[in-house]
């Protein structure tokens, strides 16, 4: 157990849907005891009541690892992370947590809203066992990161959102546990202080060898910070492991394919039918399906195809364009502009485009495309395919951009 942070053997927790108040005044109570009565001499007291948020959850993570905990809304994630906080307690199981525990599960968790933010760092301090030299030590780095200092002797139930959550994870941070817990509550952040967030759990992770068990439903984010990931899905793990692998599970098996209406039931295509394009996806630069893009990520756009008129299809010229959300056209591209036509295509198989450098700029795109043969049109769907693009660091200088002016990137040389 030495190497071992966490463990959870067998973990499950119910809930009782029945019970949706857990403040009921005295009038709530007389009037629902009819209701009760009723249900209990007709059995339905207990039908259907019962909820299953965890079930039978178990795994190890060793000091120092980075893990993602991935997954739909209502897959369990915030729920294990409450157990593993100690804030709720599992209906059955064990969990066993080898060092102190700092954690970030809902905006102002460990605040308290009548003390100043100067006054809930040492309160936070405190409760992981600190003393005030040692908080006194870290007290200036808190402030600074946290970048609220104007307001440090503001009562936190002032506060923005924002602001809580800025002094929360950098007290988290920068005191002294051994093991980080942090739900998607970073996402109320700026996306400025979400990567210098992100930044600093790489930091915390790489030269302190703390372990993080990190909550987010963006992609990006976690593949960034994770080396390991577990996939829950109706309060079970589903898969677990390398990072890559865990997110390509959830993108197969759970995430939409982003194509809508599906290929073979659109009604707008067009074209002789002589070769048509059955299925469109993007892979990432290890060849794995993706729905989750970084500008200046390297990708490709795979068309998979058939023949279903001839054996083959002669001088086959593909070509799809990328338009904004709203329609605007944003670049065009054939097989033809590089002297890549086809001269005999086989029945069936895959084109692939690869684009080392993806220049778009975050929003959401559509994709729609042509296929000509031996000069005439045999297919063409327009804007079906619909994908997003995130913020990357698209020039490779280690800073991620935010690029709002355009929503496409150029790279180039300067020289003076």
């Amino acid at each position: 157990m030495k190497n071992i942070s966490i463990e959870a053997k067998n973990l499950s927790k119910q809930y009782n849907l029945n019970l949706t108040n857990d403040y009921d005044t005295l009038r709530d109570m007389i009037s629902d005891i009819p209701k009760k009565i009723k249900d209990r001499l007709t059995g339905k007291e207990n039908l259907n009541n019962k909820f299953w948020a965890l079930d039978k959850v178990s795994f190890k993570i060793e000091r120092g690892d980075v893990v993602g905990l991935i997954g739909r809304n209502g897959a369990g994630k915030s729920t294990l992370l409450k157990i593993l906080a100690r804030i709720i307690t599992p209906t059955t199981g064990i969990v066993k947590m080898n060092g102190k525990v700092a954690s970030i599960l809902e905006v102002g968790t460990g605040f308290h809203p009548e003390l100043t933010g100067r006054e809930n760092v040492y309160l936070n301090g405190a409760i992981l066992g600190m003393k005030r030299s040692e908080i006194n030590k870290k007290f200036k780095s808190i402030v600074e990161f946290s970048e609220i200092g104007r307001f440090l002797d503001v009562p936190v139930k002032r506060y923005s959102s924002g602001m809580q959550v800025r002094l929360a994870f950098s007290v988290a941070s920068h005191l002294e546990a051994e093991i980080l817990l942090i739900d998607e509550v970073l996402a109320v952040g700026d996306l400025g202080f979400r990567k210098k967030s992100l930044e600093k759990m790489q930091a915390i992770a790489s030269e302190e060898g703390r372990t993080i068990v990190f909550v987010s439903h963006s992609m990006p984010s976690v593949q960034s910070l994770c080396k390991k990931a577990i996939l829950l899905e109706e309060g079970k793990i589903v898969a677990s492991g390398e990072v890559d692998m865990v997110i390509g599970n959830y993108i197969d098996n759970y995430v939409s394919s982003g194509i809508t209406p599906t290929l073979s039931k659109t009604t707008t295509r067009t074209g002789s039918g002589a070769i048509r394009i059955i299925d469109f996806w993007i892979e990432n630069e290890k060849g794995n399906k993706t729905k989750f893009i970084k500008s200046g990520d390297e990708i490709s756009f795979v068309f998979k195809f058939i023949c279903p008129k001839v054996r083959t299809a002669k001088k086959v010229d593909l070509g799809f364009s990328v338009k904004s959300i709203t329609g605007q056209p944003l670049f065009l591209h054939y097989m033809s502009y590089t002297n890549q036509v086809v001269e005999k295509c086989p029945r069936e198989g895959k084109f692939k485009f690869k684009i080392p450098k993806f220049a778009l700029a975050s929003g959401k795109y559509t994709l729609g495309f042509r296929v000509t043969s031996e000069g005439v049109e045999a297919d063409h769907v327009q804007g079906v395919n619909e994908f997003e693009v995130e913020d990357g660091d698209f020039y490779k200088t280690g800073i991620i951009l935010q690029q709002r002016h355009s929503p496409i990137f150029v790279d180039g040389i300067w020289n003076t």
